[in-house]
């Protein structure tokens, strides 16, 4: 009896041990089997290109400044200017939705006495009313300004030259760019005695197209008729874009 008790007794240490051991070593296996992968190695660089192109289209702001003592007729005058200038753009085959009203204000300056400097009791009233308005055929911009000014127009500025499909200019930008992030990206490569591998990632960058500047300065019409061509130049249009490439290296 007693043997058998003590049988007993050592098998039931016994099974404590083994279950002990088994808990001791169930975390280390999970712990093991968790490990990350090792990162890929990497090199990341900035690609820049840089297109070219001719503008296919022009816009330029066309106002028209009035100054009375009478607030309506300020307006009025400027009413009348605005409507001939727009009837000689529409002459000129500009289509309606390519003239957009801008501006339209009406401000009151105080009078000054010129030879005291002191100021009056009257007020000068200034009416401005202004259109963007878009050229789709170049060869009529300096023809569009001339008689703009003809009708009466003594503000013009904002004259841009830009294209109106950039996708083509970005395009070309872009296969630049990418050439020019993997050159660099293989000249860092060798001289660090590795091989270039896939892109890991790539992240793009673009200006838009910055358009050629012209201003031209209007003086005061003076009466109603048409305006002499004025000489423009188109210029070209340039679209920068910038790549950022992250490159598997082995």
């Amino acid at each position: 009896m007693n043997r058998t008790v003590k049988l007993v007794s050592v098998l039931a240490v016994g099974l404590v041990g083994l279950l002990t051991l088994s808990a001791c070593a169930a975390p280390a296996v999970a712990q093991s089997g968790g490990n990350n992968p090792e990162q890929p190695h990497t090199i990341s660089v900035t690609g820049y290109g840089v297109a070219y192109g001719k503008p296919d289209i022009a816009t330029a702001q066309i106002g028209v400044q009035s100054r009375n003592a009478d607030p309506a007729q300020a307006v009025d005058d400027a009413t009348a200017k605005m409507n001939a200038i727009i009837a000689a753009l529409k002459g000129l085959g500009i289509d309606e939705k390519d003239i957009q009203t801008t501006n339209f204000s009406v401000s009151a300056q105080q009078d000054y006495d010129p030879d005291t400097g002191k100021p009056k009791d009257t007020f000068t009233y200034v009416v401005d009313n202004t259109v963007s308005v878009t050229v789709r055929d170049l060869s009529k911009v300096g023809e569009v300004l001339g008689e703009a000014v003809g009708a009466g127009a003594n503000s013009i500025y904002g004259v841009n030259f830009t294209v109106s499909d950039q996708a083509v200019l970005e395009a070309e930008a872009r296969d630049k760019a990418m050439a020019d992030a993997k050159a660099r990206a293989e000249q860092l490569a060798k001289a660090a005695g590795v091989t270039l591998d896939t892109p890991m990632s790539i992240g793009e960058y673009s200006s838009g197209p910055i358009p050629y500047t012209a201003d031209y300065k209007a003086a005061p019409a003076v009466g109603v008729g048409g305006g002499a061509p004025v000489p423009v130049s188109t210029g070209q249009i340039q679209v920068n874009l910038q790549v950022s490439v992250t490159y598997i290296i082995k």
